[in-house]
């Protein structure tokens, strides 16, 4: 039987231009646990080692610090409870509780998006210990490799202060609603990663960050691709940014190739063997 040939992921990618110190790469993570998204892990590891500096959306160890309780709090006199009707939200307590395991009363005080992201989080399988951002970061950090954040931390607290509180809520209470089928989108984009297939990985992402693309998706390609640009200036560099940022014509591989970079993506071939193998006895 005939099949088609599968497109390759095309998640890892090195990047080159003449006059750099040497080979850099551009590498497309998921924020999660969830086994499906350390696929690369071997290969992207190696690479790592192959250079100078890691760095990722934000340098992870001072966002342990400055991406406190307080930038994700309520303004003062304000509670989650105001945005919704006594029923409601009692009906999201008895959610949070059954899928976080948390009582709502310890988060009085917090933004909805914090409880979005503590749900979303709980929606996927935890299979590792950490997600993979924080996985390929300690591995940097326990290889000495120079630890850098592409973004600022205090422009993330920027960001996250211009989301509107009412849209926060919708979303929250949107979830609480569909949960189903917010779980099944969040398993599609899983494997969808899985696939590296940039074109759908951006069409979900757009679609996830609705009216505020061009602030969460667009402006931040603009200055994760400049700083990239100029951080692989200064040494050889490994960055490792969110897949939804690297596809699309607004995407940072764009903006790269803009730049004078030279862009090739690079072969999993432990998966392609696998997969190989698995072709072979069917």
């Amino acid at each position: 039987m005939v099949t088609s040939k599968k497109k390759q992921p095309q998640l890892l990618w090195q990047i080159d231009k003449p006059g750099l110190p040497g080979t850099s790469y551009l590498f497309g993570t998921m924020h999660v646990r969830d086994i499906r998204a350390f696929d690369y892990q071997e290969l992207v590891c190696e690479k790592i080692l192959s250079c100078d500096a890691f760095a990722t959306e934000i340098n992870l160890n001072q966002a342990k610090f400055l991406l406190s309780e307080q930038s994700m709090d309520l303004p003062e006199g304000q509670y989650l409870s105001d945005f919704y009707s006594p029923k409601k939200y009692a009906k999201i307590a008895r959610f949070f509780q059954k899928y976080t395991g948390l009582p709502i009363k310890h988060f009085e005080n917090a933004k909805p998006m914090m409880l979005t992201n503590l749900v979303t989080s709980s929606l996927l399988n935890n299979d590792q210990p950490v997600s993979l951002d924080q996985f390929l970061w300690e591995f940097a950090e326990n290889n000495n490799r120079i630890l850098l954040g592409i973004e600022a931390v205090e422009e993330q607290i920027e960001l996250m202060e211009k989301i509107p509180l009412d849209y926060q809520a919708a979303a929250l209470w949107s979830m609480v609603k569909n949960v189903s089928r917010f779980r099944k989108n969040l398993i599609k984009l899983s494997v969808l990663y899985q696939d590296g297939n940039l074109a759908k990985i951006l069409k979900s992402a757009k679609k996830s960050a609705g009216k505020l693309r061009k602030m969460m998706i667009y402006d931040r390609n603009e200055i994760m691709a400049r700083r990239i640009s100029l951080l692989a200036a200064e040494q050889t560099l490994f960055s490792a940014v969110g897949a939804g940022h690297l596809g699309g014509k607004k995407g940072i591989l764009r903006k790269l190739k803009k730049a004078g970079f030279n862009l090739k993506p690079v072969p999993n071939h432990r998966r392609l063997t696998i997969e190989n193998s698995i072709q072979e006895n069917l």
